[in-house]
């Protein structure tokens, strides 16, 4: 993994999403923003986006990264199914070892899903692959889950 002060990045990145939270009225053009601020200065997040529950799916949202063929996941299916499923963060530090692993990409080694709440109800997740093997740990976590909260307060209106 490249060695970068994750820390005093992540303390750069969130005032900017809270920013594009503030000044982007379209949701849609929004979450492309946060998806762009994340890729243009995390090197290591290869594959960057959102999904979101629509019909009691997880549906593909704004993206950056190498095509998918999983526009729809089943709630319970994959890692970002799981993270549904079990309402949590989940890190997987190499995508090999896990057997319900949804593959987009051989490429990638590494994955976290990080749900989206508004209120009790998960209505999306942020979705981050890596092509290198354990490239999240706990400030990748919980600056994710920062990033979720903003995109929760700004879809709830607050």
């Amino acid at each position: 993994m490249i060695l970068v002060d994750k820390k005093l990045i992540f303390e750069r990145l969130l005032p900017m999403v809270e920013k594009a939270s503030r000044e982007i009225d379209d949701l849609d053009y929004f979450c492309h923003e946060v998806v762009k601020i994340l890729d243009n200065n995390l090197p290591y997040y290869n594959w960057t986006g959102f999904y979101f529950m629509k019909d009691g799916l997880l549906q593909l949202g704004p993206y950056i990264g190498r095509p998918t063929e999983h526009v729809k996941i089943k709630v319970g299916q994959g890692i970002c199914g799981r993270a549904v499923a079990e309402n949590a963060t989940i890190v997987v530090d190499d995508v090999t070892k896990e057997e319900n692993y949804l593959a987009c990409s051989i490429e990638t080694k590494s994955e976290i899903v990080v749900p989206i709440r508004v209120g009790d109800e998960i209505i999306g997740e942020i979705d981050i692959d890596s092509d290198e093997k354990g490239a999240f740990d706990d400030d990748d976590r919980r600056f994710l889950e920062d990033v979720a909260d903003i995109v929760s307060k700004k879809i709830a209106g607050e």
